[in-house]
């Protein structure tokens, strides 16, 4: 999949591990470092890559300190600081990264519910036109994020989506999520979870209102 997985998995670690305390805040700090001025990411220095080799979704144990100024540019709020936090990472070069992405996950009834879903539209005009070619043709850095990270959640009952309009919707059922009797609320079901389970998770979730 490419030197550089290698390399932002050194940075970062696999899976959950923490990297917000001791050495990793030295690996955030080179990661950080490494975004290339937009000189760097001209199309004409870049050769056409596979999706696998351009995108990489990374759990991190504090994305604030990735996805901060985006977080309050787009929401007008800080970023959350529990967890899950997954950020989306393009690959400028073999050992370069950008983030472009962000999700948030919090527990709540033994499920997950999926929000703060953000995509930085000012470091996604910056990549390569080949390159935001190919992404797109793989459903786009949103769809990528759910699907990668629904992956290596499917372990719970359901993961939950309060989606409020119709675009969002769209890439949220490309990505597995569907619709419930709720007009905002959306799932995806772990299929080992009994049918008369799911009324009663449902209304729990409903109850809490957007989140």
């Amino acid at each position: 999949m490419g030197n550089w997985i290698h390399s932002i998995s050194r940075l970062l670690g696999a899976g959950a591990t923490p990297i917000a305390t001791g050495a990793g805040q030295t690996s955030e700090r080179r990661l950080r470092a490494s975004v290339p001025t937009a000189a760097a990411l001209s199309s004409s220095t870049i050769e056409r890559r596979p999706v696998a080799s351009l995108l990489r979704v990374q759990e991190v144990a504090d994305a604030r300190f990735f996805i901060s100024a985006l977080f309050r540019r787009r929401f007008g709020s800080d970023a959350p600081d529990y967890p899950r936090h997954f950020v989306a990472f393009y690959a400028t070069t073999e050992s370069s990264f950008m983030a472009v992405g962000y999700v948030h996950y919090s527990p709540f009834d033994e499920c997950w519910l999926c929000g703060g879903l953000v995509i930085d539209e000012r470091a996604y005009r910056r990549i390569p036109l080949q390159d935001r070619q190919a992404i797109r043709a793989s459903g786009g850095i949103a769809e990528i994020m759910l699907r990668d990270t629904f992956a290596g959640l499917r372990d719970a009952p359901a993961i939950w989506g309060y989606v409020g309009d119709k675009q969002s919707e769209v890439v949220c059922r490309r990505a597995g999520f569907v619709r419930t009797d709720d007009p905002h609320v959306m799932v995806v079901w772990n299929p080992a979870l009994p049918e008369a389970d799911k009324p009663a998770r449902l209304a729990r979730v409903i109850g809490i209102g957007p989140f």
